[in-house]
């Protein structure tokens, strides 16, 4: 994913020398993924979160697109990473010209105003309304702040309050909590990369 971007950024630059790309195709997948990262909070988050968040934004452009991209491309393959790499570029490239305020920011090397990389496995925490727990191999709680903004929580190991949703695990859902949680790095088979992950390290209600 790293690269992915990294090369998109490049692409960006290298629009200003080339020919602007004809398909509305990819028109449609800039202005996409432009709308989805105009969603997140972006002010709040690192440069690598940034980074993350954008990739997965082309990605969804990408899948909501899916059909129209397929009859001008082929199939996606999302192993490829030579190919993901190339449409990534051309993605980039024309998002320079539809949200640069978001593309610039990472070009610049600067992270959003008021960003800070946490310290891997530091101790933060959050507030806001437990509104599901989803996953099967590995739970993921989800929580909502009072913002609207919605974060998903790895729940690895034991922790403070997991006993109520181990009991019953729909005790707390719709309940205002409080939690606490570390991030940490795993390693995505979909991205090839090691992407940083929120982990629960305690939970009470509010």
């Amino acid at each position: 994913m790293k690269r992915i971007m990294t090369l998109a950024l490049i692409g960006l630059f290298a629009a200003i020398s080339s020919p602007l790309l004809a398909q509305d195709i990819m028109d449609k997948l800039a202005e996409a993924s432009c709308e989805c990262i105009s969603k997140k909070d972006v002010d709040n988050m690192s440069m690598e979160d940034l980074q993350m968040q954008l990739g997965f934004c082309i990605m969804e452009a990408v899948g909501t697109n899916q059909e129209a991209f397929q009859a001008e491309y082929g199939d996606i393959d999302y192993t490829d990473q030579a190919a993901m790499t190339k449409l990534g570029e051309k993605i980039g490239m024309k998002m320079a010209f539809k949200c640069p305020e978001y593309i610039m920011k990472m070009a610049g090397g600067q992270a959003p105003q008021g960003a800070a990389p946490a310290p891997m496995n530091a101790k933060m925490s959050m507030e806001g309304t437990l509104t599901g727990i989803e996953g099967e191999e590995v739970a993921t709680l989800v929580i909502k702040e009072a913002s609207g903004r919605t974060h998903k929580l790895l729940w690895m190991d034991y922790f403070e309050g997991s006993d109520q949703l181990i009991s019953n695990p729909k005790a707390l859902v719709g309940k205002k909590v409080s939690v606490e949680y570390e991030t940490a790095e795993m390693y995505s088979p979909q991205m090839k990369d090691y992407v940083e992950r929120k982990k629960v390290t305690g939970i009470k209600v509010q």
